[in-house]
């Protein structure tokens, strides 16, 4: 089973662009709707709206994308929505999660399911739901919320029933049989984490880091990594290994960029005036870039595909090689935010656009 599309749009889990693609289908979540578009007539096929009123008014700017998931067929896309439960009686107001799955073929749905939010959801100002990743038969669904308590949820994607639950887990990434993230530890007076691995099937914890800190950031970095430094990104953090937690230093030259992989083998990463990539297996550096250095000029990247790296520097849209670095022969049209086989999605002059593959 694999996702498709979750990280290729620089940045943490494309916030401010909650769109995800497969196929030639586009889909856009939003924080009350899942809806599927035909990138190939810009017809809409199929909206799907959360079945009840939303726990807060979060614009779609605080929405994250939703999740392609597919196993060897026509797949499905997730979608979670956070909403509210009238308190009856003495009972005080609620919260849900609920699972919303479409077919990625035709935007149909396929299946609902809720699960009731721990007790802090209803009194957070902002909560944020995150289809994480998918693997062995298992959706991770992580909630967030603006008091610094989160929960993560593993779904059945064949029963569609909940397999577990790990409070205080805000998890960030999937890889083969882990999910692995932040989890939560009150200390006194204020919230403290560290990053820790659990079984994607059971949900059981394999493994913890052996220091806490307050102020912690995490993104997922392929397969075989998850990347870890402070909030502040004052630092290049290290990578953690997804299967045992054990920490690999990175080189200077990634502070202040993140990375994301590009769904084959190299992890890209890109910031104000440098870029930089690193193999996914090893972590090894295998090339960084500087405005200035060589008489070049470092690309703002916009999306990684496939040994591909898009961007823009004053000379209009670069495509460049993800393991050397070095500029493609052939430059693209445009500057793609979402890229696979079929083509790619664009943003020009506030227009979201779609391109075909060569196009």
């Amino acid at each position: 089973m694999a996702t498709e599309n979750r990280l290729n749009l620089m940045g943490d889990r494309m916030r401010g662009l909650p769109v995800a693609m497969h196929k030639t289908s586009a889909y856009v979540a939003s924080s009350d709707r899942l809806q599927t578009v035909d990138l190939t007539s810009g017809r809409v096929r199929g909206t799907l709206h959360a079945q009840g009123v939303l726990l807060t008014s979060d614009d779609e700017g605080d929405t994250d994308a939703p999740l392609v998931v597919t196993d060897g067929g026509a797949g499905m896309v997730l979608a979670p929505f956070v909403l509210a439960e009238r308190g009856t009686g003495t009972q005080s107001r609620t919260a849900l999660l609920e699972v919303v799955s479409a077919s990625a073929e035709s935007g149909a749905k396929l299946w609902r399911m809720t699960v009731r939010l721990p007790d802090w959801a209803p009194t957070a100002n902002s909560v944020t739901a995150t289809a994480v990743g998918a693997g062995e038969g298992t959706a991770v669904v992580t909630v967030h919320g603006n008091t610094d308590q989160s929960v993560s949820y593993g779904i059945d994607l064949a029963t569609h029933e909940l397999r577990w639950t790990v409070p205080a887990l805000w998890a960030q990434g999937v890889a083969t049989g882990m999910v692995v993230g932040l989890l939560g530890t009150k200390d006194t007076s204020f919230m403290e984490s560290v990053p820790a691995g659990f079984g994607l099937g059971t949900g059981k914890q394999k493994w913890q880091g052996s220091r806490k800190d307050y102020g912690l950031a995490m993104e997922a970095a392929g397969p075989s990594f998850v990347r870890l430094q402070s909030a502040t990104g004052w630092s290049p953090g290290k990578l953690l290994r997804t299967d045992t937690g054990e920490p690999q230093a990175l080189p200077a030259a990634l502070t202040g960029l993140s990375c994301t992989y590009d769904e084959q083998a190299t992890l890209v990463c890109g910031g104000p005036f440098a870029a930089a990539a690193l193999d996914a297996t090893s972590g090894r550096l295998l090339w960084q870039l500087k405005d200035g250095e060589n008489g070049r000029n470092a690309p703002t990247i916009t999306a990684v595909w496939h040994g591909r790296v898009y961007g823009k520097t004053g000379n209009g849209p670069v495509a460049l090689d993800a393991r050397t670095g070095k500029d493609s022969p052939t430059q693209p049209e445009a500057a793609p935010i979402l890229v696979n086989e079929y083509g790619g999605l664009a943003l020009t002059d506030g227009k979201l656009l779609s391109y075909p593959a060569g196009g």
